[in-house]
C-alpha cells in the first residue's frame, strides 16, 4: 500500500500488485523530497512528468497537491494500474505508455519538474542519455529534474547536477538547465 502524504488525498491508500515487479519510493523519501521542493514551488501551477513511473506514489502525490502530472512507463501492467488509480482517485492525468529514451526523443512537451525512477540496473550511458536528454525537456532555469537513483551511483561530475540527499538505499539527485 502506499499512502498519500499531503493535499486533498492526503492519508487516501491506493495497492499496487507485487507482480508490477517495482520498487515505490518510500514514503520517508517522498516526504523529504516533498520538503525539499515545496521551497521552490507552488505545487498548484506546475507541470510535472514523473518518468518509469511505476507504482505512481510520486505523481499521484503531486496530483494530490494540484500539480499537472504526465505519466510515462513501458510497462502495460504499470499503465493499467495508473489508469486504474486514476479512476480511484477521481483524476485524469495523461499515461503513456512509452519508453523513456523514446520519450526523449520523440516529444516536445517542456516540464517544471520531471521526476524520474529508472531501473537501478541502468548503465552510466543509460544514465548519462537520460540525464542530459530530460534536462531539455525543463522549461527553463527555475526547473529542476530529480533523479531517483542507488545510494553508489554518484552524478555530481555533471555539470547541471545541483545536490543529492540520501534516503536509505535510494537518494535524490537534483539538476537544473543551464539554459533559460
Amino acid at each position: 500500500k502506499v499512502r498519500i502524504i499531503s493535499g486533498k488525498f492526503r492519508g487516501r491508500k491506493f495497492i499496487y500488485s507485487k507482480k508490477l515487479n517495482i520498487r515505490p519510493s518510500t514514503g520517508l523519501a517522498r516526504e523529504g523530497l516533498f520538503n525539499i521542493l515545496q521551497n521552490k514551488f507552488h505545487f498548484d501551477s506546475i507541470q510535472v512528468a514523473d518518468l518509469c513511473s511505476g507504482s505512481g506514489a510520486i505523481g499521484f502525490e503531486f496530483i494530490s497537491r494540484g500539480s499537472i502530472v504526465t505519466f510515462l512507463d513501458k510497462n502495460p501492467k504499470c499503465i493499467i494500474h495508473l489508469k486504474n488509480t486514476a479512476k480511484i482517485f477521481n483524476v485524469k492525468p495523461k499515461i503513456i505508455k512509452k519508453d523513456v529514451f523514446n520519450f526523449i526523443k520523440d516529444d516536445n512537451e517542456k516540464f517544471n519538474l520531471i521526476f524520474a525512477d529508472p531501473p537501478y540496473s541502468f548503465s552510466k550511458t543509460q544514465y548519462n542519455e537520460l540525464i542530459y536528454g530530460l534536462s531539455n525537456k525543463l522549461f527553463d532555469k527555475n526547473s529542476i529534474l530529480v533523479l531517483e537513483h542507488y545510494k553508489k551511483n554518484i552524478f555530481n561530475n555533471f555539470e547541471i547536477f545541483c545536490y543529492m540527499k540520501e534516503y536509505g538505499d535510494s537518494c535524490f539527485s537534483f539538476f537544473k538547465t543551464k539554459s533559460g
